[in-house]
């Protein structure tokens, strides 16, 4: 996972090179534009360490979770969610869990368990690893690819271009483009100033949503 935790370090060396404007509109907005685990082989997965994520997680298909019971081995398993959202464990079946957080999803986990085979189970649940969710970053940055979304909060265009080892002296930040498709296909784009982004406490920083692709165009000398 491409990040760079602290924004001082990343400030440091996201413009390397390129010159700094507070005069320039640092705003937009969109608008329409015409234009993980090895499987065993049996749906399960191989246990893993448990990730830590925030208590607002909701659980997405493809997470893999690891369900564990307090002295019955047997039962543990470590399962992908299904593109439905449900896991299938041992005795209980199959349980839709998508749209859960890890604590809800333990408890009814739970709940099912005691009801018909076991007395008061002392049930664990932890995420293994997460669906992926990524953005692309193209164009004149110095690591162009995809940096992938934090799975318990947002992603900033300041964290992906530093995921992305910032803009290369080359590049123009004035005049990023970020492209978005919504659901129904749609396509929207917004160009950014990223220099006013740095460097005005009042322009507020851009935050990405899965899918989309941020183009950094080079400078016109």
């Amino acid at each position: 996972m491409k990040y760079i935790t602290t924004l001082f370090l990343a400030c440091n060396f996201i413009l390397l090179g390129a010159p700094l404007s507070a005069q320039d509109d640092g705003g937009g907005s969109f608008g329409d534009s015409s234009s993980g685990s090895a499987p065993t082989g049996n749906g399960s997965y191989s246990s893993g360490v448990g990730m830590v994520v925030g208590e607002n997680y909701l659980l997405k298909p493809s997470d893999v979770i690891s369900v564990e019971i307090y002295k019955e081995p047997d039962l543990n398993k470590s399962v992908r969610v299904e593109g439905e959202g449900s896991v299938s464990l041992a005795l209980i079946g199959k349980v839709k869990i998508a749209g859960m957080t890890v604590a809800e999803a333990q408890s009814l986990i739970t709940d099912l368990y005691n009801r018909d085979y076991l007395v008061d189970p002392q049930v664990s649940v932890v995420v293994v690893s997460f669906s992926s969710k990524v953005v692309r970053i193209l164009g004149s940055v110095n690591a162009p690819g995809v940096v992938d979304i934090p799975p318990d909060r947002d992603l900033t265009l300041t964290e992906a271009i530093a995921g992305a080892n910032g803009v290369s002296r080359l590049g123009n930040p004035k005049s990023i483009t970020i492209k978005r498709v919504d659901e129904s296909g749609r396509a929207s784009q917004m160009e950014v100033n990223f220099s006013r982004i740095l460097t005005d406490p009042n322009v507020k920083d851009i935050i990405l949503q899965e899918g989309d692709t941020i183009w950094v165009p080079e400078r016109i000398i």
